[in-house]
C-alpha cells in the first residue's frame, strides 16, 4: 500500500554542529535548516546523543520537525565506514549511554595522538570531550596544529600529520555490524552514511543480512545514474534509501541548498514510523 505524503516536503537526513565537526551550534543549525525551508531534519554528530528535542518545533514561525539521530563510526574489512541511527521520537537512555562512551573514546583517542605527536602548544581534550558531551575528531586535530603553527592550513595538516598513512590517531575499535546490532537492538533504524559505490556494490549485500536498513545515496554531487545504482542496490537487498547533505557549514552551502523530497523516502518514513 502506498503511503500518502506525509507533511513534509524538504528534508535533510545528515548534518552536524560545533558539538563534533561543524561549524554552528546546535540552535543556530535549527535556524539555518528553518530559513532554508526544510521541514523535517536529523542532526547527525559524531558518536553523541542528540541534544536537540526531539519531533515538532517553531522557529521564527517555520516549522521543523526534528529527528533524533547520530553517525556512528566502525570497521568494516578493515575500512572505517560511518553508520547513520534514526529514532522516531527521543533517542532512548541505553543508546545515548552507549553514545557517550563512543566520544569518551574519541577524547581518549585523541590525548594518544596528541602525544604521539609531540608537537608543542597542542590543547589536551577538554572536560566536555572526557564526559562524552562534545566529540573530537581529526578536524579538531588537525585544526589545532594549524592554530599552533605546525601547518599551513589544514590540507596540510591531514597531509603531514593526521591522514591514515601516519598512524598517528588510532584506528575506530568498533566493528560495523555491532554498531548496527547495537543500534537495532535500542529501536534505531540503520543507514550507511555516504558508501564509496565501490563498497556498496561489494559489501550492500553482507550488511544487509548483518541487519543494515538503508543506503544513503541521495546525496549533493550525485549523477542520475549513480543515484540510480544506489536506488537499484537499495531494492535489491530490501533497504531504504535515505539521504541528507552532510552540512558542516565550512562550506558556501547553506542548509536548503540540497532537500530531499517526501516522496524519495517513502520507504524511510514507512520503516522509521511503523511502530
Amino acid at each position: 500500500m502506498t503511503l500518502p505524503l506525509s507533511p513534509w516536503s524538504r528534508m535533510d537526513l545528515h548534518m552536524h554542529s560545533d558539538r563534533s565537526d561543524g561549524r554552528f551550534d546546535v540552535d543556530a543549525v535549527l535556524h539555518k535548516a528553518a530559513a532554508g525551508g526544510l521541514d523535517l531534519i536529523a542532526l547527525t554528530d559524531h558518536d553523541l546523543p542528540s541534544q536537540a528535542p526531539a519531533g515538532r518545533v517553531v522557529i521564527g514561525g517555520q516549522p521543523l520537525h526534528v529527528l533524533h539521530g547520530v553517525e556512528v563510526s566502525g570497521v568494516y574489512e578493515g575500512v572505517e565506514l560511518h553508520l547513520l541511527v534514526y529514532f522516531p521520537g527521543a533517542m532512548p537512555e541505553g543508546f545515548r549511554v552507549f553514545c557517550q562512551d563512543l566520544a569518551r573514546r574519541r577524547a581518549d583517542r585523541y590525548e594518544t595522538a596528541r602525544e604521539r605527536l609531540g608537537l608543542e602548544g597542542l590543547p589536551a581534550a577538554d572536560a566536555a570531550a572526557h564526559a562524552g558531551e562534545r566529540s573530537l575528531t581529526r578536524l579538531h586535530l588537525s585544526r589545532s596544529i594549524v592554530d599552533s603553527g605546525h601547518a599551513r592550513n589544514l590540507a596540510d595538516a591531514f597531509k603531514r600529520f593526521t591522514g591514515d598513512q601516519h598512524g598517528n590517531v588510532p584506528n575506530v575499535e568498533l566493528a560495523f555490524v555491532e554498531a548496527i546490532r547495537v543500534a537495532r537492538s535500542h529501536g534505531g533504524l540503520t543507514s550507511w552514511a555516504h558508501p564509496p559505490l565501490e563498497q556498496a556494490k561489494a559489501w550492500t549485500r553482507p550488511l544487509a543480512q548483518a541487519g543494515l536498513q538503508g543506503l544513503e545515496g541521495l546525496r549533493p554531487g550525485l549523477g542520475k545514474k549513480t543515484r540510480r545504482t544506489y536506488s537499484k542496490l537499495a531494492r535489491k537487498h530490501g533497504l531504504v534509501l535515505t539521504g541528507g547533505s552532510d552540512f558542516h557549514g565550512w562550506s558556501p552551502q547553506r542548509l536548503g541548498d540540497f532537500a530531499v523530497q517526501s516522496q524519495q523516502t517513502q520507504a524511510f518514513q514507512k520503516a522509521l514510523f511503523a511502530a
